[in-house]
């Protein structure tokens, strides 16, 4: 990686405005994925016991947790051990969230965050401000040879809703262009009209949700449609099946790397170009594959996925079941990167929504539609019948005031993002059924 390159150097300049540690995070996190491993279990250790002793002392949840088990930090000293540290579940963290706040933590220290997550419960969590976490995607792109001021098309959602947020965002990122499809409504028009950007600019990096990013490559390869290709293509949220990778790699002629990340924790683990499986960022995160005893499965076999955040210290999430199925790999990749390799993630499920004039929206948005109130619901699911109309399934939170007021306005919203062109209904259910403990929560009938 040149950081010497003045268009480098003055996104390094903009980004250490807002967080003055970016260069030296990018500069650790380069230096970290080549640690012998037993350096960097020995790093990966270290930052858990030192998450532990903080938890203890500063986060009421953690330290009226362990002394109800009769446990301290100090008990915790081999990583055989860490097994006795409680699980936390999506329930704890609504059951529990102003306690889960370290007593250190002003709120300008915190950036809240929400997500529907794929299993259908929305759900908030906190992230702490000072973290640089795009020292991990800078890592990931360098192993593409890409910068992180890289020009990027974007098929995803819009993060920027008005001028005002548009204007900041483009001054902030200039000169590094940005071309955005917006997944909440795609259509032949807005994906022509982001297509014609695209060759304009001839981004290196593609980022889009898997299930739009699909979409768009259909329509490249059933158009004729010859792109530039970019470096590498970046998917996420959901797992990229072997008939996607081969069809989006056909379309946009350049190779795609799967992200396995979450709300919760954005940056878990990444495929390097060699893409004998995902690299676990194991210095910066320490991820379990355990059964339904919680207790880790052997090397290779499926097991729940429990993440640590061993950066995240105000609102700290240790062994945090967010409802994935996953295996670890025990063996090396040949790229020489020595962080630990993980198979793709099992269980999530988006199907896409139609509407009857060809117009997609993609199951991934959906997944946001209750991101302002997630107390108002416990779950909920999307589903699209043979008709295009869509039942919105709600397991109320009836302890929330007013809480059909707020299932009124989502639905409205959502209507009127989809220009009145299907009827949606929206019913509050007891329960829904899960499948492996993952709810298929956006369905369509159209093709069953």
């Amino acid at each position: 990686m040149n950081l010497k390159n003045l268009k480098t150097k003055w996104f390094f300049f903009k980004y250490s405005l807002v967080k003055p540690n970016a260069r030296a995070a990018f500069r650790e996190a380069l230096h970290n994925q080549y640690l012998p491993q037993e350096e960097l279990e020995n790093l990966s250790w270290s930052r858990t016991c030192s998450l532990l002793r903080y938890a203890y002392e500063h986060v009421p949840y953690y330290r009226d947790k362990f002394k109800h088990l009769g446990l301290h930090p100090s008990d915790i000293t081999r990583s055989e051990h860490y097994r006795q540290v409680p699980i936390l579940t999506r329930d704890d963290i609504r059951r529990n969230f102003d306690k889960l706040i370290s007593l250190e933590a002003r709120p300008k220290d915190l950036k809240l965050s929400t997500t529907g997550g794929s299993t259908g419960e929305p759900l908030k969590v906190y992230h702490e401000k000072k973290v640089v976490r795009s020292a991990m995607l800078w890592r990931v792109l360098d192993w593409w040879n890409l910068s992180p001021d890289v020009n990027v098309a974007s098929i995803y959602r819009d993060l920027t809703p008005n001028w005002k947020s548009r204007l900041c965002d483009a001054v902030f990122w200039w000169p590094t262009k940005k071309v955005l499809l917006d997944v909440s409504h795609m259509n032949e028009d807005s994906i022509n009209r982001f297509l014609l950007k695209y060759q304009q600019y001839k981004p290196l990096l593609v980022h889009a949700y898997v299930g739009a990013l699909d979409h768009v490559s259909e329509y490249v390869l059933e158009n004729g449609i010859e792109l530039s290709p970019p470096n590498t293509i970046w998917s996420t949220c959901s797992p990229l099946t072997p008939t996607q990778e081969r069809r989006i790699q056909k379309a946009f002629r350049a190779p795609v790397f799967d992200h396995y990340g979450c709300s919760e924790v954005y940056w878990l683990a990444a495929e390097c170009p060699q893409k004998k499986g995902l690299h676990i960022f194991h210095d910066v995160v320490r991820v379990e594959f355990l059964d339904n005893n919680n207790i880790p499965v052997p090397h290779g076999e499926l097991g729940c996925v429990a993440i640590t955040d061993l950066l995240n210290r105000y609102f700290p999430l240790i062994r945090y079941l967010n409802g994935d199925m996953g295996r670890s790999l025990q063996k090396e990749c040949s790229c020489g990167i020595t962080l630990p390799l993980m198979d793709k993630v099992k269980g999530r499920i988006s199907d896409t929504i139609r509407l009857p004039n060809g117009s997609i929206v993609a199951g991934e948005y959906l997944t946001t539609i209750f991101d302002d109130e997630p107390e108002v619901i416990h779950r909920f699911q999307v589903i699209q019948r043979k008709d295009y109309s869509i039942d919105i399934l709600v397991v109320p939170n009836n302890a929330y005031p007013a809480y059909e007021q707020v299932l009124e306005q989502v639905q409205a919203k959502l209507s009127l993002q989809l220009k009145n062109a299907v009827s949606i209904r929206t019913t509050c259910v007891g329960s829904l059924p899960s499948q492996q403990g993952k709810l298929h929560f956006i369905r369509s009938e159209l093709d069953t």
